[in-house]
C-alpha cells in the first residue's frame, strides 16, 4: 500500500526549516586532565591529546524531528525524536530533566523510536522501531525488560525502521490498567499485552486497518488513528468495532489526511494530529465523537505547524503536539490558543543530525557533512560556525545525504552526496553549487552508495561502495577509470603525491594501493586490541603520513604509521568527552586539531593533539554566505466554518442593540456589519428609510462562541423613528466575515425581520 505522501516532507521541508538555522551555539570547552580514565578514555599506549571540546549536542532539549509524546502520571512529558535515539524527559513547562536510552542495537538502545507510553506505576514503554521490539524501563530509566521481535506472528512486530524526516517510524503505544496496546503498523494490526509483555493477543487482525498509528484509551474504549484509511476507529478492548470517525481523505471539517496521533483529555474530548493537513482536529466525547474544531496551518512561526505527528493531553487539558518539522513541542489549550513551546532545533547553527564526513582546508576551517540536515557546516578553528552551505534559494533541497567533503587547492568544497550518488562542487566565493560530477549507476563515471572521497592534486578518489570499487575523476569532472573488485569500501585517503591510496572496508582492514591500483600491503583485522578494527569508516592522513581511522564499530579512533605501525588509540562507547557512538569522519588540520564526527551522538568532537603532524596554516579567501532558502508554501487551509444565531429581534429602538452569538471551528476574528431598513415603505416616499450598522469585531478561539452586540446609535434610532412614525416593522441584513490566522475568509449573509 502507498506510503509516499509522507515523503513529501523530505522533498521541501528541510529547505524551509534550514532557515531556522541562524543561531550559533557556543563551543563547550572541556579542560585537560592528567587522568587518562577521565580525560582520555580508552587511550593506549598514551593519550594523544591535551584538551578536547565539542560542537553540537545529542539531547538535553535539542530535538531532531520529534515524533512521539506521552504524559506520565506525575505530569512529566516524555519526547522521543526520530533521529536522536533517546527519550527526553521534560517538566510540563519545558524544562529538560533527563534522558533515557542510547543509540545502539542492544536492549535499552535505539535506532529510531516510534512511540512511548507511561503506565500508572511510571513504567516507561518505548517502541524501538528499528529493532521491532518494545523496551520497558523503570521510573529511573533502568531497563527492566523487553518483548517482541521482527515478524508477523502474534507477539512479533513490524513497525518500519524509520528513515529520517521523510520516512517516519511506525508503531504506537498506550497503557490502560493491566494492558499495553501496540499499533503494529506495517503488519496492519493492533496487539494487546500484559504490562510485563506476556499474553500477546492480536485484537485487530490485518484487514480492517491500513497502517495504524496513534492510540488513545478512555474507559473501555480504544481509539486508533487508521492512518492510510484517513479515519479513526473506535473499538473495545477485545477489538470489536464500535464506530468510525471521519468522512475520508480531505481537508474538510470532518476529514483527515493521514491522521498520525490521537489523544483524549480528562473530559473525554478527542484530539487528532492531522499530519498532512498541518493541523489539530478536535472532536467531542463518546458516543458521538462529533466534530468540533480545528487549528493550525503550515509554517514556522508561533502556533504554526509542520507535519504534526503525535499528541497528548495532560490532566489540566493542555494539548502537547510534536511539531515535528519545526523541531519543537507546542502546547495549546483545548481551543487552539498557544500556551507555550519548548525544544531547540537540531537544525540550528552548531547542531548536527547524523554528521558523517569531515574535511579541512589550508587555513584550518573544517567542513562537516551534516547528512540528515542536508547541508555542510563550516567550523572556524575555535569551533564557531563560519558558514553553512547546501540549500540556497530557491530550493528544493540540494544535498539529500552529504556523506563526505574535501577541498581543492583553491578552497572550493567537493561534497559527496550519498543518496544522489554525485559530487557537488561548491564555489568558495558564493557557497553555491557550481557543477556536479558523476551520477547514479554502475557504468563508467557513475557511483552507487558512495561513502568517502579524497583529493590529491587534481585527482578525486571516491569510495564507490555500492559498486565495490575505487572510482577516480579529475577535479574538472573527467572520469579516469576505476579499480574494481575492492570490496565494500568505506573510507579512502591519498598521499599528496598520489603514490599511495589507503582504503578501509567492511572486512575490518586497511588496504594500501600504489598509484596504479596495485596491492602494497594490508593491516588491521577484526578485534578490539590495539591495531584491530571493527567496521572502520572514513580515514585521513596527517602531514607526517600517519593514518587516522574512525574505528566505527569499536567506538574509537586509531592512529597507524604509513605501513600499518600501531601508534595509538583512544575512545570508548559513551556520551561523555572522548567517548563516541559510531564515529564516522576524521581529519587533522593545520592547527594540529583532530576533528571527529561523533555520528550517533549527533555532535563533532575536536582534540588538540599533543604531538601534531601538521603543515603550516595558509591564508585562504573568505567563505561565501549563500542567501537563506526561500520558504515553500502549501495550499492554505479551508475557510472557517462560521455559525451565527440572532438572540433577540424585538425592541430594537429601546435597547439599541442586536445580540448575535457567533462561533468558528478554528481560530478567527469575526466582523459583523449590516443594514436596518423599514420593512414597509410608505406611498408618499420613494425610498424606505435605512441605516448602516457600525462594524463590530471579536476574536474567537477554535470552537468558541461569543455574543457580539451590534449597536445602533441614538441618531440612527431617531432617524428611523422619524421616518416610520408609529410603525415598527424592520428588515435586518447582516454580513458576518470570519478571518482565520491563515487561509481564506468565510462570509455569511443573514436576512431577518425585527421590530423597533
Amino acid at each position: 500500500m502507498a506510503r509516499s505522501p509522507h515523503r513529501r516532507f523530505g522533498d521541501f521541508a528541510i529547505v524551509m526549516l534550514a532557515a531556522l538555522a541562524t543561531l550559533a551555539l557556543p563551543t563547550l570547552a572541556l579542560p585537560a586532565s592528567a587522568s587518562a580514565q577521565t580525560s582520555c578514555p580508552g587511550a593506549a599506549p598514551v593519550c594523544p591529546y591535551t584538551s578536547s571540546s565539542q560542537i553540537g549536542q545529542r539531547g538535553g532539549g535539542v530535538m531532531r524531528f520529534p515524533q512521539t509524546v506521552a504524559i506520565g502520571p506525575d505530569g512529566l512529558v516524555y519526547i522521543a525524536d526520530q533521529s536522536s535515539s533517546v527519550v527526553q524527559v521534560f517538566t510540563p513547562d519545558g524544562r529538560f530533566v533527563r534522558e533515557v536510552g542510547l543509540a545502539g542495537l542492544r536492549p535499552g538502545e535505539f535506532t529510531s523510536i516510534g512511540a512511548v507510553a507511561v503506565a500508572a506505576d511510571n513504567t516507561l514503554f518505548v517502541a524501538s522501531s528499528g529493532h521491532a521490539r518494545v523496551d520497558r524501563f523503570d521510573a529511573g530509566g533502568r531497563l527492566i525488560g523487553t518483548f517482541g521481535s521482527r515478524g508477523t506472528a502474534v507477539g512479533q512486530f513490524n513497525f518500519g525502521p524509520g528513515g529520517g524526516n521523510d520516512a517516519p517510524a511506525g508503531g504506537a503505544l498506550v497503557t490502560a490498567g493491566n494492558f499495553v496496546f501496540v499499533s503494529d503498523s506495517r503488519n496492519d494490526r493492533v496487539q494487546r499485552f500484559n504490562l510485563d509483555g506476556s499474553n500477546a493477543t492480536e485484537i485487530i487482525p490485518p484487514g480492517l486497518l491500513a497502517y495504524p498509528r496513534g492510540l488513545a484509551v478512555r474507559g473501555q474504549r480504544l481509539i486508533i488513528a487508521d492512518d492510510h484509511n484517513h479515519r479513526l476507529v473506535v473499538t473495545d478492548f477485545s477489538g470489536r468495532v464500535i464506530r468510525t470517525v471521519g468522512a475520508g481523505e480531505g481537508a474538510g471539517r470532518n476529514q483527515f489526511s493521514f491522521p498520525f496521533g490521537v489523544a483524549i483529555d480528562p473530559q473525554g474530548r478527542v484530539f487528532v494530529a492531522d499530519d498532512m493537513n498541518q493541523r489539530v482536529m478536535r472532536f467531542g466525547p463518546a458516543p458521538a465523537y462529533k466534530y468540533v474544531a480545528r487549528w493550525g496551518s503550515y509554517g514556522t512561526g508561533p502556533g504554526r505547524l509542520a507535519y504534526p505527528r503525535a499528541i497528548a493531553a495532560d490532566r489540566s487539558g493542555a494539548v502537547y503536539v510534536t511539531n515535528t518539522g519545526n523541531d519543537r513541542i507546542d502546547v495549546f489549550d483545548r481551543s487552539g490558543r498557544l500556551l507555550r513551546s519548548f525544544g531547540r532545533s537540531g537544525r540550528a547553527a552548531g547542531q548536527f543530525n547524523t554528521p558523517l564526513g569531515v574535511g579541512a582546508d589550508a587555513s584550518g576551517i573544517r567542513a562537516v557533512a551534516d547528512s540528515v540536515n542536508g547541508r555542510v557546516e563550516f567550523l572556524n578553528p575555535d569551533g564557531s560556525i563560519a558558514s553553512s552551505w547546501g540549500s540556497p534559494a530557491p530550493g528544493p533541497t540540494i544535498l539529500r545525504r552529504p556523506a563526505a567533503v574535501a577541498f581543492d587547492a583553491a578552497g572550493n568544497a567537493y561534497v559527496l552526496d550519498q543518496r544522489r550518488a554525485r559530487i557537488f562542487v561548491f564555489s568558495r566565493a558564493t557557497g553555491r553549487p557550481a557543477r556536479t560530477i558523476a551520477a547514479l549507476g554502475s557504468g563508467p563515471g557513475r557511483l552507487r552508495d558512495p561513502s568517502a572521497l579524497a583529493i590529491a592534486g587534481n585527482v578525486i578518489t571516491v569510495a564507490d561502495s555500492g559498486n565495490r570499487r575505487i572510482a577516480r575523476f579529475t577535479t574538472a569532472g573527467r572520469y579516469l577509470g576505476a579499480w574494481t573488485d575492492r570490496g565494500t569500501v568505506r573510507g579512502v585517503a591519498v598521499t599528496p603525491d598520489g603514490s599511495r591510496t589507503y582504503v578501509s572496508s567492511t572486512n575490518h582492514r586497511i588496504t594500501v594501493y600504489d598509484a596504479q591500483g596495485g596491492y602494497v600491503t594490508q593491516f588491521g583485522g577484526s578485534g578490539r586490541a590495539l591495531g584491530k578494527l571493527a567496521a572502520p569508516a572514513q580515514i585521513a592522513l596527517d602531514a607526517g603520513g600517519n593514518l587516522w581511522v574512525a574505528d566505527r564499530g569499536n567506538n574509537r579512533i586509531q592512529q597507524f604509521g604509513p605501513n600499518g605501525e600501531r601508534l595509538g588509540m583512544f575512545g570508548e562507547r559513551g556520551i561523555g568527552p572522548g567517548q563516541f557512538v559510531n564515529p564516522t569522519g576524521v581529519v587533522v588540520d593545520c592547527t594540529g586539531t583532530l576533528t571527529v564526527t561523533d555520528t550517533r551522538n549527533h555532535r563533532v568532537q575536536q582534540f588538540k593533539l599533543a604531538a601534531p603532524q601538521a603543515p603550516p596554516c595558509a591564508a585562504t579567501s573568505p567563505l561565501g554566505h549563500p542567501p537563506p532558502p526561500r520558504l515553500p508554501t502549501l495550499p492554505p487551509p479551508l475557510g472557517p466554518d462560521l455559525t451565527l444565531r440572532v438572540l433577540r429581534t424585538v425592541n430594537l429602538f429601546g435597547t439599541r442593540t442586536l445580540p448575535i452569538r457567533v462561533g468558528c471551528d478554528t481560530i478567527c476574528e469575526v466582523a459583523v456589519t449590516g443594514t436596518v431598513t423599514e420593512r414597509d415603505k410608505p406611498r408618499n416616499r420613494r425610498r424606505a428609510a435605512s441605516i448602516r450598522l457600525r462594524a463590530t469585531t471579536a476574536k474567537l478561539k477554535a470552537a468558541e462562541s461569543r455574543i457580539v452586540r451590534v449597536r445602533l446609535t441614538g441618531a440612527q434610532v431617531a432617524r428611523l423613528r422619524s421616518a416610520m412614525g408609529s410603525r415598527r416593522a424592520l428588515r435586518v441584513t447582516l454580513q458576518v466575515e470570519a478571518t482565520p490566522d491563515a487561509g481564506d475568509s468565510t462570509t455569511v449573509t443573514r436576512r431577518l425581520t425585527a421590530r423597533g
